[in-house]
C-alpha cells in the first residue's frame, strides 16, 4: 500500500523528458547547440512545443539539466579516488568517469573536444577540483601544506587528468590502460622521471 502523502512518480513526465534530451543528444551530433531550435527539437522529439514548455523554457535548459547530472556523479566518484596519493588508481579513475558518459559518448566527446563548448570542459575540471577542496579541506588545517599550495595542487592535478583524458577522447585509438599509467608517471614522478625514461631509451 502506497504511503500516504507520497507522490508517485508520474512516468509519463519522465518519458517525455527522456525524447526530449534524446532529441536533443541527436540533434547535438549534427548541428551546434545555438543552432537548434525549440520547433525542430520539439519535431525530432514527437512532441508540441507548448509539451516541450511544460518541462524546460529553452534548449540550453536540456543541456543544463544534462550538465548538472554528470557533474554530480564526478562528485560523487572524486570521493572515491584520492589523486593527491601516490597509490591513486589512474585507470580506475579514468574508468570511472569513462563509465558516466559511457550511454552517450558521442555526445560527451563532442562536448568536452570541441572548442566551442570549453564552457562544459571547464563545469566538469571545477566539479572535480570542488570534489577534492571538499576531501582536503579539513586535511589542509591540519597539515604543513598552505590553501594556497594545495589550491596549486589541486589546479596540477585536475587540469592534467583533463587534459589527459580529453587526449584521448580526441584519440581513441590510445589504449586507456597505457594512457592511465602514463599519467601516474608524470603526476608521481614529475618531468624528472619522464627524462630519465627518455634518456634510458637512447
Amino acid at each position: 500500500m502506497e504511503a500516504k502523502g507520497k507522490k508517485r512518480p508520474d512516468r509519463r513526465h519522465a518519458r517525455t523528458e527522456r525524447r526530449i534530451r534524446e532529441a536533443f543528444t541527436e540533434l547535438v551530433m549534427e548541428k551546434n547547440v545555438d543552432k537548434i531550435t525549440i520547433k525542430e527539437l520539439a519535431e525530432r522529439a514527437d512532441i508540441d512545443r507548448k509539451t516541450f514548455y511544460l518541462h524546460y523554457s529553452s534548449v540550453w535548459d536540456v543541456l543544463e539539466e544534462i550538465q548538472g547530472e554528470i557533474l554530480e556523479q564526478v562528485d560523487g566518484l572524486m570521493s572515491e579516488f584520492d589523486l593527491f596519493h601516490p597509490s591513486f588508481d589512474a585507470l580506475g579513475f579514468l574508468r570511472g568517469l569513462n563509465g558516466l558518459i559511457e550511454e552517450n559518448s558521442d555526445f560527451y566527446r563532442r562536448m568536452l573536444v570541441a572548442d566551442r563548448y570549453s564552457f562544459f570542459y571547464v563545469k566538469l575540471k571545477e566539479a572535480m577540483k570542488a570534489g577534492l577542496r571538499k576531501k582536503y579541506r579539513e586535511a589542509a588545517l591540519k597539515a604543513t601544506v598552505s590553501p594556497v599550495k594545495l589550491e596549486l595542487y589541486t589546479e596540477y592535478a585536475t587540469s592534467g587528468l583533463m587534459a589527459v583524458y580529453v587526449d584521448w577522447l580526441k584519440h581513441p585509438e590510445y589504449d586507456l590502460k597505457e594512457v592511465a599509467e602514463t599519467a601516474n608517471e608524470i603526476a608521481y614522478g614529475g618531468i624528472r622521471k619522464v627524462l630519465q625514461g627518455l634518456m634510458a631509451g637512447t
